[in-house]
């Protein structure tokens, strides 16, 4: 098999580069974005066809594959974008394809934000920036659209906005009930997602700290000489490239795989991604030494955002926990 993108994915990866750095976070006096910003980028996404991305009937590009809407969403983590793109181009049209004509709409989560909520239950609509209902589950296994109202929640992670489900709010059906192997492939593809956006959070951690480091001087030489801090960043490089390896084959898992398998592999990149991309951010907030921790960096925003991220479908530990009990339950132990 070969595992290397294709051209066609790569110009794809770099075409949502350049759009995310367009409607990026340039600093932290940028949030929360105005209405008609956020408005005008979310417009912009959707015109370069990306909602909907290799995961719902009808999306522009319907023929792409969750590998490439992994690497748009890693391009947006990249740029600390607010766009939504995570909740509401990617998981509410796989969830409730009909909902991409129709309305904004985006994904609501449990308070542990580890599963999606279900009607009548507290529960959290996430990456809700300019969203007018939230996605939960009824008994039934249905998608129903919850309306929101305006009760936003302080989130650790300052480029999305969460709100809080109102249990009294008007809602409504939108679509069939999932089978187990529709909800299964969807619970593989929020795990890929999530990791996609750490994935790419924590690229440009790195890359911003060894930028700094390479130009930052001490005792008459770069910082970046010293042996203990190129250690510090080569072993970081490492864990971040065994989060892609692992994003990929998750990714590549949700295409291709039967959905027991998708999920399992879709696990083994978010315990891995959420591990290593918090020692990622942890040592990139390191290298950059107390600028890291001014306000006007963006390294707090990449921290925030990382562990966001790693705490959205369950972190390292919750699927490590939930790879043992399926390997255990196989194995009749």
């Amino acid at each position: 098999m070969d595992a290397r993108l294709s051209d066609e994915q790569q110009l794809l990866a770099e075409t949502a580069g350049r759009l995310a750095a367009a409607v990026g976070t340039a600093n932290v006096h940028e949030l929360p974005p105005g209405a008609g910003t956020a408005a005008t980028h979310w417009e912009a996404v959707v015109d370069a066809g990306l909602v909907g991305l290799g995961t719902a009937p009808g999306a522009v590009y319907e023929t792409t594959t969750v590998v490439e809407a992994a690497l748009v969403v890693a391009a947006f983590g990249r740029a600390l974008a607010t766009v939504p793109l995570l909740g509401q181009g990617v998981l509410a049209p796989a969830l409730a394809p009909a909902v991409l004509d129709a309305r904004r709409v985006t994904v609501a989560l449990d308070p542990t934000l580890r599963r999606l909520a279900r009607v009548g239950e507290p529960g959290l609509a996430v990456d809700a920036l300019g969203a007018t209902g939230a996605l939960v589950l009824d008994d039934e296994g249905r998608p129903v659209v919850v309306e929101l109202a305006d009760d936003v929640r302080t989130a650790a992670d300052l480029t999305r906005r969460v709100v809080a489900l109102d249990p009294a709010a008007r809602r409504h059906v939108a679509g069939e009930p999932l089978d187990a192997a529709a909800r299964t492939r969807f619970d593989a593809l929020a795990l890929v997602a999530a990791t996609a956006d750490l994935v790419g959070v924590a690229e440009a951690a790195l890359d911003a700290a060894v930028a700094y480091v390479a130009d930052r001087r001490q005792f008459g030489v770069a910082v970046g000489t010293f042996q203990a801090v190129q250690h510090l960043a080569a072993d970081a490089k490492v864990r971040l490239e065994g989060a892609r390896s692992s994003l990929y084959h998750g990714a590549w898992a949700v295409d291709v795989l039967a959905p027991d398998d998708a999920l399992e592999a879709a696990r083994q990149a978010k315990a891995y991604g959420a591990a290593a991309g918090r020692d990622v951010v942890e040592t990139a907030t390191q290298l950059l030494g107390g600028i890291a921790i001014t306000w006007e960096e963006l390294m707090h925003l990449r921290v925030r955002r990382a562990l966001f991220d790693r705490a959205l479908f369950g972190d390292e530990h919750h699927q490590y926990e939930a790879i043992a009990a399926s390997r255990l339950g196989v194995m009749g132990v």
